[in-house]
């Protein structure tokens, strides 16, 4: 088995989804089920950071990946969100 350390940080801003209160979410996949879901709640006229970092064991073929929530993820040239892991061990 090898541990992997995986982090993550994502930046919405309220102004793309429309004003209110609201949940802003990201979640982290290992294959078919999740593993970590982060939500936090904004208010109106706000943006929202949301970051995490999680130690997952993994076996060969085994995928991960992070999704955000309501479509409201910011991103271009400037990356304001990010998702990235290395190898901590391997055991055996």
């Amino acid at each position: 088995s090898k541990f992997f350390f995986f982090s993550w940080n994502s930046l919405e801003w309220l102004s793309q989804v429309g004003a209110g209160e609201r949940e802003f979410s990201s979640t982290v996949f290992k294959n078919s089920g999740f593993n970590i879901w982060i939500p936090s709640y904004e208010t109106k006229g706000k943006s929202d950071t949301s970051s995490n970092h999680a130690v997952l064991k993994l076996a060969k073929g085994d995928e991960v990946w992070l999704r955000m929530g309501n479509g409201a993820l910011h991103g271009d040239h400037q990356r304001f969100s990010t998702f990235a892991g290395f190898l901590l061990f391997e055991t055996k």
